[in-house]
């Protein structure tokens, strides 16, 4: 059964095989059948989505230790997804005439990927436009006293200004440290604007930076991912409630909620879908969220149970999900796979509670029909 998945790990030449089956689908779909374009059909940011997810699935594949035909094919993949954000279908949807130009959205992915393609191997071109964009981030920054800056016109969302600001955390490993000072005034903005269970909230106000939208499962998943580069003390503090607040489980098996307990509602484009309360991108993207803060049962519970539910397959090499069909779920579950090997993962048999739930189920059946006879 699929809950009890393992992930296959190459240990001669260092790279995740499953993961790497999920990308082979993908190059296919993304050179091949313009998945790109087709999910900016279905996402408002549909292409830069899929692209940026693509390049960082690639991107944390490799390691130092990986065989250098891995490595090359993934720093070829990434450079192709830069080039396609950078392309007029990637830059088309965002406004130039911003503080920083195009948005932090656009700017704040592209140039994440971009770091995090230097730091595995990079010229000096590419260290001078990611030192060039930094900057750029760090001028837009410095002009306001609100934390956030617009991904659209008058329109903020704090998860895109945390990937502006992990992107400066990379350049600082590469830069020593030049942009760390921005990063600890971001910071302590960022805490005078909490929603009012303390965390950050999923979008603001764009003049005062107050909260328009309280924190929501799928904002706080992602940031959560980037924010323990940037301040671990703090993000501890906000997973701390975030895990209070938004993890729960269904029959037994975990799930992160879209808006935190006590609070129903339901999905939106930001979300995906909402059943029973559990969000499909807060779960998804909260797989990764877990193994970056050691809570392994959770973050095992939640990739089982994608496998199982969302009907994992591969055939020739290449491994899909809900039969292939939609590519930005595929991206989206690549980039949280890729989070963990199985030698990193200590976990307990989370699967009880299902397993009881079930036993208690196929009971009563067996009575029903027993008792239809």
């Amino acid at each position: 059964m699929r809950l009890y998945h393992t992930q296959e790990y190459n240990s001669e030449k260092h790279y995740d095989e499953d993961v790497y089956a999920q990308l082979q689908h993908l190059k296919h779909e993304m050179h091949e059948n313009n998945a790109a374009v087709k999910m900016q059909r279905f996402f408002p940011e549909g292409f830069l989505f899929q692209n940026a997810l693509y390049g960082l699935t690639w991107s944390e594949l490799v390691s130092p230790k990986t065989h250098a035909s891995i490595k090359q094919e993934a720093l070829k993949e990434i450079d192709w997804a830069l080039s396609e954000m950078s392309s007029t279908n990637g830059t088309q949807i965002f406004s130039e005439n911003l503080p920083l130009n195009y948005g932090v959205f656009y700017r704040g992915w592209s140039n994440y990927l971009l770091a995090k393609r230097v730091s595995i191997e990079g010229d000096s071109s590419l260290l001078h436009l990611l030192d060039q964009n930094c900057i750029d981030i760090e001028k837009a920054l410095g002009n306001f006293e609100r934390p956030y800056l617009e991904s659209y016109s008058n329109a903020c969302w704090p998860a895109d200004n945390i990937l502006a600001l992990a992107s400066l955390d990379i350049a600082n490993e590469l830069l020593e440290n030049k942009y760390g000072g921005t990063q600890d005034n971001w910071i302590v903005a960022v805490k005078s604007h909490l929603d009012e269970n303390g965390l950050i909230p999923h979008s603001t106000d764009f003049i005062t930076g107050n909260t328009q939208q309280m924190a929501r499962g799928n904002s706080q998943s992602l940031m959560l991912c980037l924010l323990w580069d940037i301040d671990s003390n703090f993000a501890q503090l906000q997973f701390d409630i975030y895990k209070e607040q938004f993890v729960d489980s269904r029959l037994g098996l975990p799930g992160i909620r879209e808006n935190r307990k006590g609070l129903g509602g339901n999905g939106d484009v930001d979300s995906g879908p909402v059943i029973w309360g559990i969000g499909g991108a807060a779960s998804v993207v909260g797989q990764k969220t877990m193994a970056q803060y050691g809570e392994w049962d959770i973050y095992e519970g939640l990739r089982n149970s994608v496998e199982t539910f969302g009907a994992a397959y591969t055939v020739n090499g290449k491994k899909k999900y809900v039969f292939g069909s939609l590519p930005m779920a595929d991206a989206f579950i690549a980039w949280s796979n890729v989070s963990a090997t199985e030698a990193e993962i200590q976990s307990s048999n989370w699967r009880w509670k299902f397993q009881l739930i079930s036993l208690g189920v196929g009971f009563i059946l067996f009575w029903l029909i027993r008792k239809l006879k």
